[in-house]
């Protein structure tokens, strides 16, 4: 939930890690679908969390977070072969 003060958008901290986790599971759910029995689940989570890491304190739109964080992951998990 989030609220607005003196015309800035506040969310509640208590949601933030709920959301992260929703988004982590979404990137996840993608680059499993793509890469299918290629890499094994710690594999991809792995990969998933690193990319998350370093894509999310710089994203300007949140809804685009979990395909970007997906592609990194999956361009990560290539690069390791």
């Amino acid at each position: 939930m989030s609220e607005t003060i003196d015309g800035h958008l506040v969310r509640d901290p208590h949601n933030l890690h709920a959301e992260s986790e929703d988004q982590l599971r979404q990137a996840a759910s993608e680059v499993q679908r793509r890469v299918g029995d290629d890499y094994d689940d710690q594999a991809v989570q792995g990969a998933v969390r690193e990319a998350y890491d370093e894509i999310a304190d710089q994203a300007k739109v949140e809804s685009f977070l979990p395909i970007l964080v997906a592609r990194s992951a999956e361009q990560k998990l290539a690069e390791q072969d």
